[in-house]
């Protein structure tokens, strides 16, 4: 694989992280968050679904040779990494506050982005 295939696999990654961490440096608070605290748990799902799909094609056009599990953990670790990574970044982010809830609903989204990319990727190659 040359470099340029790797950029082409991998850059969307980079740039989704980047993205993540934009969205975190907004000091802003979402309205009627204080009624409803949970309001913001389907928002980081969806917000890391897309990280989840671009993690396990880019990991499984990479190594495809490596079996499907080792790469959604793979994309499991990396995703984890992230979501904690992201909530440390928004401790120092005014109107930010950090949670380990938020870094499970990051998992449940970049997870269910792995799903969907085995499923219109891989599932034909690989069963």
């Amino acid at each position: 694989m040359t470099l340029l295939e790797k950029v082409s696999l991998w850059g969307p990654v980079f740039l989704y992280v980047c993205f993540i961490f934009w969205l975190s440096s907004a000091p802003r608070v979402i309205p009627g968050m204080a009624r409803f605290p949970w309001m913001d748990k389907p928002l980081h799902a969806v917000e890391y679904l897309p990280l989840g799909f671009l993690t396990i094609r880019a990991a499984g056009l990479t190594w495809p040779r490596w079996p499907l599990g080792r790469i959604a953990l793979l994309g499991f670790f990396f995703a984890c990494f992230i979501g904690m990574a992201d909530e440390f970044y928004q401790r120092f982010t005014p109107m930010r506050f950090s949670s380990s809830l938020d870094t499970a609903a990051d998992l449940v989204g970049a997870s269910l982005g792995q799903l969907a990319g085995w499923a219109l990727l891989f599932r034909k190659n690989r069963e």
